[in-house]
Order: C-alpha cells, then structure tokens, then sequence
C-alpha cells in the first residue's frame, strides 16, 4: 500500500479538498452592551381620577394662602381674599417600531433562536426608547445651574468646572430650602455620569469624598462607589445626559447631574407602551411583522424638586 507521507507525490490536504472545510460560525449571538435604565422608574406621579379619555393630561395645583399676621378689629369683618389655582400639562405622543421579517430570511438564518433575538432587540429599543424620552422631558427645568457662578450658560463652562462637594450640598439646601419631599427616607437623589463621579471621587481636602471616608468607613473608596452624601444618593449612570463639545472649547464636554426628591416627573401613558405582533396580511402569507407602540408622555412635575448641575469632567 503506497505510503502517502514518504512516496506520494501529494497528500491529501486542504489545498486538494478545499470544499470540505468551510468557515465556522457560533450559532449563538451577542448583543451589544446596556446601560441599565434609570428615568423613567422615577416618574412617581401618574393621572389617577380621569374625568375621561382625552389629550392633553392635566394636573391640577392650588395655590397656598399668603399667611395672616395681622389682627382682627373688633365689629369689622374680614376682608375676603382670592383664591388661585394651576395647572401641569403635558400631551401624550404615539411612539413605536417595527421591523418585517421574511419567510425565506427565517427559513434559511443559521442563529439558534433567530425569533427571540429580534424580539429581544425590539423589547430593548422600547424601553432605551422611552427612558430616552423621560430624561428628555428634564432637560429645562427652571433650575438649572453651572459648576461655576459666572459660568451663565452651557457653551461658558471650561474643563475646571467641576462637580464638588460643596455643590452638593448646596443642591440638597435649595431643595430643603423649597420643602421638597426626600426620595429615600431623609436622603434626596441624584444621578450622575460616572465621568463625573470619577472627579468628585477624585477630589481631595477638607471635605471632598475621599477624606470623608479615609479616616471613617474605607469600603466605599475600595468599592469605588460614591454611595450617600450630604443627605444625597447618587446613581451612575451613563444614561446622564452628555452634550458632547458643548463647553468653552471644541473638546469641553457638558455633563447633567440631576438631583432631585419626591415628585418631579409625571407621566401619562393613555397606551402603555407594549410588543404588538402585527397580522400576516400577504398573499402568500411571506412577511411577518414585529414591533412595539406607546402613547405616552412626561413633564415636570414639580419644577422645585428637580435641580440640575452643568459641569464638565477631566475624563475628556
């Protein structure tokens, strides 16, 4: 029997039988990386007594009584004084995506679990979609302010701006200040980029973070977490808003930190958001739809119980 290794002219190689061995491919898919939600969990107030189906939503706010400090005169009678009200409004908007698959692409696609990858990047664009929205709905509040007192607007603020301690704790004064209500038990909150947790991390001296904790409790710096301070819970997130060059210069990034207590945001969900899978309406019944719809909104709900801080960040 010829020996191939030590007579033949060839072997039997890849080169000979190169229709033999294909590419391989795993069968299982990886998704792109998630930034956890965060926004939308917050928006605590929703209509609970509708007069009826209608648009827009409409809250109602009595306006407080002025206090009385003088007295009354004995046989005159008081003068009577206005009552005042107002209103919150905000108009629900449809939303919604879709995607149509074909027959032969389900047919002949090689991935395990084809279907509950595409249901599974939808039911993800939903809800990316509507946190997207609910942060949206925070971008102008009436109090809004910079790292910096003169720093005015956005396009003024400079890479030194950063977030501090004390801005912290003046945040949590002017919501004390304005009687909001706690989020956590005593504590307000407040989310933050991890690029700008990562500075006020980073800052040291009397009072900054890390010398809060050095001669106290070290776990947090070990942990790398900011955890609870000046009354304040903060949550990283890379959900916070980022304005990207937004600064005084083209590579100044702007970064939103929110900070906030009970009832800041509201919404109205006429149609909560939801998956719909549409009807095979084709001749030859081929297409196949997917997708998700909401009728939804979110305002402010309390301008008083939602601060935001523009800074900037080293991490550029």
């Amino acid at each position: 029997m010829p020996d191939l290794i030590q007579g033949a002219s060839s072997d039997a190689g890849i080169n000979q039988l190169s229709n033999q061995v294909i590419t391989s491919y795993d069968r299982l898919a990886f998704f792109a990386l998630r930034a956890g939600l965060v926004f939308d969990q917050f928006s605590s107030v929703k209509p609970g007594n509708l007069t009826n189906p209608g648009t827009p939503v409409s809250w109602n706010f009595w306006s407080e009584l002025s206090p009385v400090t003088a007295t009354l005169a004995e046989g005159v009678d008081v003068d009577a004084v206005n009552v005042a009200d107002s209103q919150v409004t905000v108009t629900p908007a449809e939303y919604g995506n879709a995607v149509i698959l074909t027959l032969q692409l389900r047919t002949d696609a090689y991935l395990i679990g084809f279907d509950q990858n595409i249901a599974n990047l939808l039911n993800y664009n939903l809800v990316d979609s509507m946190d997207g929205l609910a942060r949206t709905a925070l971008n102008s509040p009436t109090a809004t302010s910079n790292a910096v007192v003169d720093r005015t607007t956005t396009t003024l603020i400079r890479t030194t701006d950063l977030l501090t301690i004390a801005g912290v704790r003046e945040e949590r004064a002017n919501l004390r200040s304005a009687s909001v209500v706690p989020w956590d038990g005593s504590n307000y909150a407040a989310i933050i980029h991890p690029d700008v947790g990562y500075d006020f991390k980073d800052a040291t001296g009397a009072g900054a973070w890390q010398d809060l904790h050095k001669y106290t409790d070290a776990t947090p710096i070990w942990n790398d977490e900011i955890g609870t301070i000046a009354n304040v819970r903060f949550m990283e997130t890379p959900r916070a808003r980022l304005q990207a060059n937004a600064g005084t210069s083209a590579t100044t990034d702007v970064y939103t930190t929110y900070f906030f207590g009970q009832e800041f945001l509201a919404k109205a969900e006429p149609i909560p958001a939801h998956m719909v899978i549409g009807p095979v309406t084709d001749k030859l019944q081929r297409f196949s739809s997917l997708g998700w719809h909401a009728y939804v909104a979110w305002t402010i709900f309390r301008q008083a119980s939602i601060q935001i801080v523009k800074t900037a960040s080293s991490i550029q």
